[in-house]
């Protein structure tokens, strides 16, 4: 299962979000012999319209969807570099068709999205300053 959390910092990790996954993960209730939760992949995404307007969410895959489906339930209350998270599952949107009416296409013109990277930025100054370029 696919999830998505909306408005991260801009300072936000995938790192930092798969900690605090893992973390919450961890509460849940396991019965033996069956497999614990996994977290397939864990991205920080950056939006960015045409008008300049920037907006980081984070997209996390789950496996089993019972535990997805947990983790949805169970995220209220979380909070990351202050701000207080929610969680939902993901929807995958398919664009290219016109629907008319009230299932029109709501996105915002000209929106672009790309994958964060994993590092902070001090991070990787402190990288390149000890001669580690491909950190």
């Amino acid at each position: 299962m696919k999830i998505f959390i909306p408005r991260l910092s801009s300072s936000t990790t995938s790192r930092e979000l798969k900690r605090l996954i893992d973390d919450l993960l961890k509460r849940r209730f396991h019965f033996p012999f069956t497999r614990w939760p996994v977290v397939g992949s864990c991205e920080v995404l950056q939006f960015r319209d045409g008008e300049g307007v920037v907006e980081y969410h984070g997209l996390v895959s789950i496996h089993p969807d019972e535990a997805g489906s947990w983790l949805i339930d169970h995220f209220r209350e979380q909070r990351l570099h202050g701000q207080r998270l929610t969680a939902r599952k993901f929807m995958e949107r398919r664009s290219g068709g016109r629907a008319k009416g009230p299932r029109k296409e709501r996105r915002r013109a000209h929106l672009k999205i790309r994958r964060v990277s994993s590092s902070s930025p001090t991070l990787r100054g402190i990288d390149q300053q000890l001669g580690r370029e491909d950190a």
